[in-house]
């Protein structure tokens, strides 16, 4: 469907380009857009009007006459860390695209520019800058529930925050996380936080419909447009029309539905199978995969044209091993429920319970989570869960320092307590630092040596900017 018309009239962008005719082009493109644009036609030039932002979005050329275009980038970034950076260049060379890449440039274009191309991306650009600034400027919002996920750690705060603020917008959203994180939960709550709530939800997993189906599923179809067609089907466009489709796991999409699927965002207009005619719809899409899309797009599994109409705004989702306390919230939650709906008298989990929730890694997430309590509730009865209801794989993650004689709180001591150690070890170990510490030291002294640039520092740190982001947010 036709991009969506968004209000860029207090955003400004920085065109650096040595070769006048190029600037001009890139110019009028972007205030096609409705932006403020200012040119350079050197690094000197360029680096006098980075003190005269804000800066929303850069193009930046790497050959200029006095420098290299990567100097432009290291100094705008350092003091804009919002502002989006795209990349152009003559040469379509891979050393520079991953050199641009980790310098924190959001695309690389080679020359000559596609029109089209460039005005998606610095739309796209524009739409990921402006968001990010306010979700920063907000505070984190205070609560323990929001839309159907649990948890009031640092982390989940910022993502409520920023679902609540990518709502207000027309623009499509990608949600990124691990498979078990709440994508699904995250688009719903998308919707239902919009101007579109009382229009329809519509969720499709493309993984999980056949590649000869998929087609019908989004599109619909009419009675006898194929073998086994017995009756007319809307589709998921149609259905969703007025309100907001979600597309999970759309890195499983089959490579030739892609090119319909864009036609459709394109256009704004969907056909069924069967039939002639074509229908406007007007839909909201967010889409969302566990997988690098970016890597699928570079290993030709991905349209890359349909990439830019999708990943406009991108949220992602903090693994559960990264949110804290928030497993017991959850798994407190879930307790509660089930013992509900099977008549158990479970109230609370015990000391040594909780200890090995927190222990375990939960590489499925939340909903690992709510499967290892759905089961020890199902298999057990009592007052309170105890560490041993809970299955021997979750039990045996939880190395817990011992516990007083007197507790009878089971755990598994390691296979080096067999014989005591040495004094000398004991003052060795009690020398080590916790490692909290030294993560919030190491990131503390990133962001002084770059000046306070969290782009630069999660470079450095070979972390998403995101992480120190919400680390941040739970030191505050």
């Amino acid at each position: 469907m036709s991009s969506p018309k968004t209000d860029f009239s207090r955003c400004r962008v920085l065109i650096v380009e040595d070769v006048l005719p190029l600037a001009i082009q890139y110019r009028t493109m972007a205030k096609a857009l409705g932006v403020e644009t200012v040119t350079a036609a050197s690094v000197r030039e360029a680096r006098n009007q980075i003190g005269q932002g804000p800066w929303h979005a850069a193009l930046v050329d790497i050959h200029l006459p006095d420098g290299s275009g990567f100097e432009v980038m290291e100094a705008l970034v350092t003091r804009w860390p919002h502002c989006a950076v795209i990349v152009v260049s003559g040469e379509d060379s891979l050393d520079n695209a991953v050199r641009a890449a980790h310098a924190g440039a959001m695309d690389f274009i080679e020359k000559p520019v596609e029109p089209d191309r460039l005005q998606i991306t610095l739309r796209n650009a524009l739409q990921a800058a402006t968001l990010s600034a306010r979700v920063e400027q907000l505070e984190p919002v205070q609560r323990s529930q929001f839309h159907g996920f649990i948890g009031s750690s640092a982390p989940m705060r910022a993502v409520y925050s920023m679902l609540e603020t990518v709502a207000q917008s027309r623009a499509p959203v990608f949600i990124r996380g691990e498979s078990g994180t709440g994508k699904e939960l995250a688009a719903d709550a998308v919707h239902r936080c919009s101007n579109r709530a009382k229009g329809a939800f519509v969720a499709l997993n493309c993984a999980a419909i056949p590649k000869e189906l998929i087609e019908s599923e989004l599109f619909g179809h009419v009675k006898g447009a194929f073998t086994g067609a017995t009756a007319d089907r809307s589709g998921a466009f149609l259905e969703a029309d007025g309100g907001t489709l979600f597309l999970d796991e759309i890195a499983e999409l089959d490579i030739n539905v892609q090119a319909k699927l864009l036609r459709a965002l394109q256009t704004g207009e969907v056909r069924r199978l069967g039939e002639t005619r074509h229908r406007t719809v007007d839909v909201r899409i967010v889409s969302a995969t566990h997988r690098d899309l970016h890597a699928q797009v570079q290993a030709g599994r991905f349209r890359e044209d349909l990439f830019y109409r999708l990943y406009v705004i991108p949220v992602d989702l903090p693994p559960l091993r990264e949110r804290g306390d928030d497993v017991i919230d959850i798994a407190q939650a879930m307790l509660e429920r089930y013992s509900r709906e099977d008549h158990k008298g479970f109230t609370r989990f015990s000391e040594a319970a909780r200890a090995a929730l927190l222990a375990h890694p939960w590489p499925g997430n939340v909903r690992e989570l709510i499967n290892v309590v759905r089961a020890a509730v199902a298999l057990h009865d009592d007052t309170v869960m105890q560490v041993e209801m809970l299955p021997l794989h979750y039990r045996d993650s939880h190395e817990a320092p011992a516990a007083p004689a007197t507790s009878g709180t089971p755990h598994r001591a390691p296979a080096a307590a067999e014989t005591p150690a040495p004094a000398a070890g004991d003052d060795a170990v009690a020398a080590i630092r916790p490692l909290a510490t030294v993560e919030r030291e190491a990131i503390e002294q990133a962001l002084r040596l770059c000046g306070g640039n969290i782009t630069r520092a999660a470079r450095a740190l070979q972390v998403n900017p995101s992480t120190i982001h919400r680390k941040l947010a739970s030191w505050s």
